[in-house]
């Protein structure tokens, strides 16, 4: 998984290559009851503390919010949120051929 922050006028890009079965409870724990088209200020801040959190601490909030286009926010948001779900989702499918 990657990210691409605009930093000192270029992009950068930070992996996420491994995440880990915390990041898969934390994942849930941030989007539940998360409604994108209400966001507070404080919820905002809660999800993009989680991107910070799932690249491992690579940048800060302050790199989020001032390095990604303001259209990219939520796509970027939701797709993170998504790869680790989807992730998550293909292991237990495997599970179910087995039954």
């Amino acid at each position: 998984m990657e990210i691409i922050l605009k930093r000192d006028k270029k992009d950068k890009t930070y992996v996420a290559s491994f995440i880990s079965a915390r990041m898969v409870r934390r994942t849930i724990e941030v989007s539940n009851g998360i409604n994108f088209e209400s966001l507070s200020p404080e919820e905002l801040d809660k999800l993009i503390d989680y991107i910070v959190e799932l690249f491992g601490n690579q940048f800060t909030r302050d790199d989020v919010y001032d390095g990604l286009s303001s259209k990219d926010l939520i796509p970027t948001i939701t797709k993170c949120i998504n790869e680790v779900v989807g992730q998550m989702t293909e292991t237990t499918k495997g599970d179910e051929k087995n039954e």
